[in-house]
């Protein structure tokens, strides 16, 4: 009896072994439907509907007119660049082959959304490996507001989704010394500028990281520098085309300037709730708008200088102001702001998860390695300076959350992993 003993104990641990090598992709699936779950419940609750803002009919009236042959322009006969290029040209892309129905460009961001869960999923295992890639799967496919997003006309599934991607890519690179990833970083930093201007401090933050994650020594020059050139030469078609146009050579929208007047404005604070419907509202706002609706070189010229005269006239209060922002805009829940006049208890429950996202965050970024440390600081700066110069709303935190989410999975696996060793031990 005992010489047969040890023969049998061992065929009880691989099919234990083989379940468990199953459950990350269980989870990955598990998330991308969760995510899908969402977006569906979003779009049903809504109608269809998704030209939700004067952002989404900006949007859209471009991307309609690009795809009329019109041009870039918002009325349809003067060129503008109020707005990015990149999300209009999604849009006339939709609009040429499917019709003037904002239907497909939402089924366009679901595949963003479930593309951004999946570029998670990446970055985990690059940095943690494959367990907690598969933890974070399920926790970004349960982030309500990557598919909540997707059902609007708005840049941020796109944005999101290129923010992601340039994290990953610049992972990738960095672990591997792989010239051809630092280029296509560089690809991806462009296009997330001509999505959203607010990426343009990647085109220098990123190169000088490279610098310093390659060894400060030849390689890191080159990659540097690269990614550099890459990012730049993205970027000149549309300069060149506002010159062209509009007689100046800008890669940026006009569209900063009101955010930027927004942002240094006192109402941000005495009218959180909206305290856009509310400066829209004043007679200050509507002088500077004048008739130019859609906020053109003129009226970004106006607003611009009242916030600048703001800063001079009392600098310790709109530094102050905008600073503030940066604390209170990652404290509660994208999406939560209209609960703070409904129901405030809500409001503040809605902020507890969170809060303890931002506590696994900071728990997953001390277990990585020092390049993805820096990685997530120069993230959560440049994400942070939008904050810092525009409105206090979540809604701009949530680009940050694909890198943040696979930082979080980390601890979160971990508490898994102890459990289950705690179950191995106690079973007979």
């Amino acid at each position: 009896m005992s010489a047969t003993a040890p023969a049998s104990s061992p065929r009880r641990n691989p099919p234990l072994r083989r379940r468990r090598s199953r459950v990350p992709q269980i989870l990955i699936v598990i998330g991308l439907i969760a995510c899908a779950a969402i977006f569906t419940g979003t779009l049903l609750h809504r109608e269809g509907r998704a030209l939700t803002s004067r952002d989404s009919h900006q949007y859209w009236s471009i991307g309609k007119h690009l795809a009329e042959g019109r041009g870039f322009s918002f009325d349809g006969h003067e060129p503008t660049r109020m707005r990015q290029p990149l999300y209009p040209m999604l849009l006339a892309a939709s609009i040429i082959l499917f019709g003037k129905s904002t239907l497909p460009v939402l089924f366009v961001q679901l595949a963003l959304a479930l593309g951004t869960v999946l570029i998670v999923v990446a970055i985990a295992r690059e940095v943690f490996g494959e367990f907690v890639g598969g933890v974070a799967g399920l926790v970004a496919g349960l982030y309500y507001a990557f598919p909540v997003l997707a059902n609007e006309i708005r840049p941020e599934a796109l944005y999101t989704f290129l923010l992601a991607l340039i994290v990953l890519l610049w992972a990738r690179a960095v672990k591997r010394r792989d010239l051809r990833l630092v280029v296509a970083c560089g690809v991806a930093i462009g296009l997330a500028t001509l999505t959203r201007p607010v990426a343009l401090p990647f085109v220098a933050a990123v190169p000088i990281a490279l610098w310093a994650q390659f060894g400060r020594r030849r390689d890191g020059l080159l990659a540097a520098g690269m990614l550099a050139v890459v990012a730049c030469a993205t970027l000149v078609p549309w300069g060149a085309r506002n010159l062209a146009s509009l007689g100046t050579f800008s890669v940026t929208s006009d569209a900063g300037s009101a955010a930027l007047y927004m942002g240094t404005h006192p109402m941000v604070f005495t009218e959180w709730q909206d305290e856009m419907t509310a400066i829209e509202a004043t007679d200050e706002f509507r002088r500077l708008q004048g008739d130019d609706s859609y906020l053109g070189p003129d009226a970004s010229r106006r607003f611009r200088a009242v916030a600048v005269q703001r800063l001079y006239d009392d600098p310790l209060r709109t530094l102050g102001g905008c600073i503030a922002k940066v604390p209170l805009t990652w404290s509660y829940a994208p999406g939560s702001r209209p609960w703070l006049v409904k129901s405030p208890l809500t409001f503040y429950l809605m902020a507890i998860p969170q809060l303890l996202l931002l506590v696994l965050i900071v728990m997953g970024s001390r277990a990585a390695p020092r390049s993805v440390q820096w990685m997530t600081a120069i993230v959560f700066v440049v994400v942070s300076a939008t904050i810092f110069m525009g409105s206090p709303t979540a809604r701009y935190t949530i680009p940050f959350m694909p890198l943040g989410l696979a930082l979080a999975a980390q601890p979160l696996a971990a508490f898994v992993a102890r459990i289950a060793r705690a179950r191995d031990t106690i079973r007979p």
